[in-house]
């Protein structure tokens, strides 16, 4: 069986997939809807726990995996929980695990999308698709086609491959609001990440602080470990994140996310202050929180990978680490397909089962996360309900 993937969207677990099936030998085109001018906004810091990083192993050439795993942070020592006037309540609050890898999301995208080419298309909003007996076809926003033996829905939360596939089921509002920013790391914000993490506690709010220590910078480990590929220069970091309970203020305020933070901590310890107040503006926005697990779907020649097929709400951890599992075990059944090993119907149908009992596994994990970072205004602050 001889034939092409077609995959929408180019964040990180389409371009693993991309990855994956160039290094199996399978003809692949990646379409994304943004023009390629800049890096979009999604975030800084992820955490790659090991099935993560073991897929991205499996999937990148060991150039570009030796680069991101040089540009990357590990993760050791403790979890802490602090109140608002940095007391100390915990050093072994649940986090990412020890042993993950802090990546920079912006560098960690670049890194994938080196080595691939005329392969990735920007510009190229999906609108619909057609399958028929002989493959599916792509329609865009642009008027163009593109013709495959298969398309994968890679185009995160709001998925236009998941509205057309399964348009019945919508997003879950997780009746939150979460503010983030990125603070270049001084001595003085080191103390208040010294370890892998740390979680601040205060009355109906959570701020949540991730250290971004790069292994190396890496515009510079890329100049040495894969020549030709430009990466951004970057400084190491503290990643925050503010999250807000169902009924907030915050939750539906409109005003500035740098001026809404600090409001609504205000009071809380000069440190944690000034980390907030010396947020680079670039790097500071906001937005709800939503999820969505996933029913099963009539198996064709359409799939879903990632936040397409599983959004998961960040304060799992596990978004990036399951799309990236995703991507290895989908490209090891489409080549089985490709090659002649069984029929492309039962390889998507494996896939599809794994997947929805992963993908939903990490749907509840970040729900059940949620609910520890997010205290109610009543809770006992001094119990570690993490």
């Amino acid at each position: 069986m001889d034939g092409r993937v077609l995959v929408i969207g180019a964040g990180l677990g389409g371009l693993t997939l991309a990855h994956a099936l160039v290094r199996a030998g399978v003809d692949v085109r990646v379409y994304e809807a943004d023009d390629g001018t800049g890096d979009r906004f999604q975030g800084y810091r992820i955490g790659l726990a090991p099935p993560g990083l073991e897929a991205l192993r499996a999937a990148l050439p060991e150039r570009l995996y030796a680069l991101a795993e040089a540009t990357g942070g590990w993760l050791t020592g403790p979890g802490l929980l602090f109140d608002e006037r940095l007391t100390e309540l915990s050093r072994d609050h649940e986090g990412p695990p020890q042993g993950a890898l802090a990546t920079d999301r912006q560098v960690l995208r670049r890194i994938l999308l080196g080595g691939l080419g005329g392969r990735v298309a920007y510009g190229r909003r999906l609108v619909d698709f057609a399958e028929d007996a002989g493959g599916v076809t792509a329609c865009f926003a642009d008027g163009t086609e593109s013709r495959g033996e298969v398309l994968v829905g890679a185009d995160g939360g709001n998925s236009a491959v998941r509205r057309r596939l399964v348009p019945e089921v919508g997003l879950a509002d997780a009746d939150l609001c979460g503010a983030m920013g990125r603070t270049t790391l001084t001595e003085r914000f080191l103390r208040l990440v010294p370890g892998r993490g740390t979680m601040v506690r205060g009355p109906g709010i959570t701020l949540m602080l991730g250290p971004m220590r790069f292994g190396r910078e890496p515009s510079t480990a890329a100049a040495e470990l894969a020549p030709g590929l430009d990466l951004p220069y970057r400084d190491d970091y503290v990643r925050w994140v503010l999250l807000v309970p169902p009924g907030h203020p915050a939750a539906t305020a409109a005003e500035d996310a740098r001026d809404l933070v600090l409001e609504l901590i205000d009071g809380w310890h000069p440190d944690l202050l000034d980390l907030v107040r010396s947020s680079d503006m670039s790097a500071v926005g906001r937005s709800k929180v939503l999820d969505r697990p996933m029913p099963p779907w009539p198996v064709g020649r359409v799939t879903l990978l990632g936040d397409a097929a599983h959004l998961t709400l960040a304060s799992g951890g596990n978004g990036a680490n399951t799309a990236m599992q995703d991507a290895v075990r989908l490209s090891a059944r489409l080549a089985e397909a490709f090659e002649g090993e069984r029929d492309l119907a039962s390889a998507l149908g494996e896939y599809q089962r794994d997947l929805l009992e992963r993908g939903n596994a990490a749907v509840e994990v970040g729900k059940r996360a949620a609910k520890r970072f997010v205290p109610s205004n009543t809770a006992n602050r001094g119990e570690a309900t993490l």
